[in-house]
């Protein structure tokens, strides 16, 4: 690879469901998945939606890495825009170990035998944090080193607010709140969310959201 100690490359794509797939009205939005590069290894935070090997190659193609390159896959929960993907990718890198959340590991198809984590794993560098309430099993990934935390769908970003995940598609939305929570007492310097683009200030923006529901 072309680059040396730690870096992230995204994966950007756009979804399309038609009305009637998850509701009444047809959805669009961008899903994000990460190319984390890191001394020991290149590890891939989820996999996309189906089809998504041909965006996450031509990022490989952008740091100078090749598919044989991927140590990790790490999962942060189960819906299809997450792990879609995940079979045409597995299928390219032989390789690599696969991870997700101890409790999404039954709703995630696979070829590969899935790899379970829990809070305060590590997978290299990356500490695993239990975030349930998106799925029962949903984790995000913390770099302390460099203060990095992939969110998920914990949290996402519209218009440069912090917005919580949509209800139709959140499994418990009390345990969903209590994981913000968790969030924002990391303090992270950035987070990177699987919708949506970065902010400037995320702790103090996710702080507010969580004001914002308490009425203060």
């Amino acid at each position: 690879m072309e680059h040396a100690g730690t870096f992230v490359e995204p994966v950007i794509q756009q979804v399309h469901m038609p009305a009637g797939m998850a509701g009444p009205v047809e959805l669009s939005f961008d899903v994000r998945c990460f190319l984390v590069g890191l001394p020991d290894g290149l590890v891939l935070i989820d996999a996309g939606p189906a089809g998504s090997a041909g965006e996450i190659g031509a990022a490989l193609e952008r740091i100078g890495a090749h598919w044989s390159d991927v140590t990790d896959v790490v999962l942060t929960h189960s819906h299809p825009d997450h792990v879609g993907g995940l079979g045409e990718v597995t299928a390219r890198m032989p390789g690599a170990r696969i991870w997700a959340g101890a409790a999404d590991c039954p709703q995630i198809p696979s070829a590969v035998p899935l790899q379970p984590l829990s809070d305060d794993d590590r997978v290299r560098e990356l500490r695993i944090i239990s975030t349930p309430g998106h799925t029962k099993g949903h984790i995000s990934v913390l770099h302390e080193g460099e203060g990095l935390l992939f969110v998920g769908d914990a949290v996402g970003t519209m218009s440069g607010s912090l917005v919580r995940a949509a209800a139709q598609f959140t499994a418990d939305a009390a345990e969903a709140e209590r994981s913000l929570r968790r969030l924002s007492e990391l303090a992270p310097a950035r987070m990177l969310f699987s919708h949506g683009p970065e902010v400037a200030d995320p702790v103090a923006e996710l702080r507010r959201l969580l004001d914002g529901a308490d009425g203060n």
